[in-house]
């Protein structure tokens, strides 16, 4: 009996099916900053991931929270921070700024994802209009840390200065980054540096200033 040859199926060509949260994330990316977050559709996206709208909505909520994921758990790893340091006898702002380089160095990876999710966000015009929501919460931790170790309330004048002061520092050089062609840890002593003379700054200004 003659064998009959075996039809090969045809390789399929393009991007694979995407299968985690993480991979549908970066062809989300990709898109967001060719075509703008605005103009990129869900549709889009998974098209491109290779994935079903019931696949996309189980590991996401929303098209937005692709990006504000990370940035939540960026926060939370921060606040985790704050709290072990929080009994540590060094300067309160020394230890602040441990924490956001700690913080940092966590998300950091190697293909540079964590910096084209930033760029994605402070060149959208609908993802700025939440970002303010979402760097409250990150800033109310340091403010919450300010205030427990030198006994004043959360919202009062000093803890909240100096988390706004440190929070605008630090956007500012993440956005000194975007110019960056490679961004890595490498970037995190240059942060350190900057961060040095306003964290000594804000120190003598919160070590002069009572609680009520």
């Amino acid at each position: 009996m003659t064998e009959q040859p075996v039809e090969k199926t045809a390789p399929r060509r393009g991007r694979p099916p995407a299968s985690s949260r993480e991979e549908i994330e970066t062809v989300a990316i990709e898109l967001f900053l060719s075509k703008g977050f605005e103009e990129t559709t869900l549709a889009e996206i998974t098209a491109a991931a290779r994935v079903s709208k019931t696949s996309f909505f189980r590991y996401f909520p929303s098209k937005g929270s692709i990006i504000w994921w990370r940035f939540d758990e960026f926060t939370a790893g921060f606040a985790e921070l704050l709290e072990t340091a929080l009994p540590s006898e060094d300067a309160t702002l020394d230890l602040v700024r441990s924490c956001i380089i700690g913080a940092l160095e966590r998300v950091i990876d190697p293909d540079g994802l964590w910096m084209q999710r930033f760029r994605v966000l402070d060149e959208s015009t609908e993802l700025r209009s939440g970002e303010s929501e979402q760097w409250a919460a990150w800033t109310e931790h340091v403010a919450s840390f300010v205030a427990r170790r030198h006994g004043f309330a959360t919202g009062d004048v000093a803890p909240q200065a100096v988390a706004g002061g440190v929070h605008g520092a630090y956007v500012a050089m993440l956005r000194r980054w975007l110019l960056v062609d490679d961004p890595g840890r490498d970037l995190l002593p240059e942060l350190d540096r900057e961060l040095q003379p306003l964290s000594r700054v804000l120190q003598s200004w919160l070590d002069e200033s009572p609680a009520a």
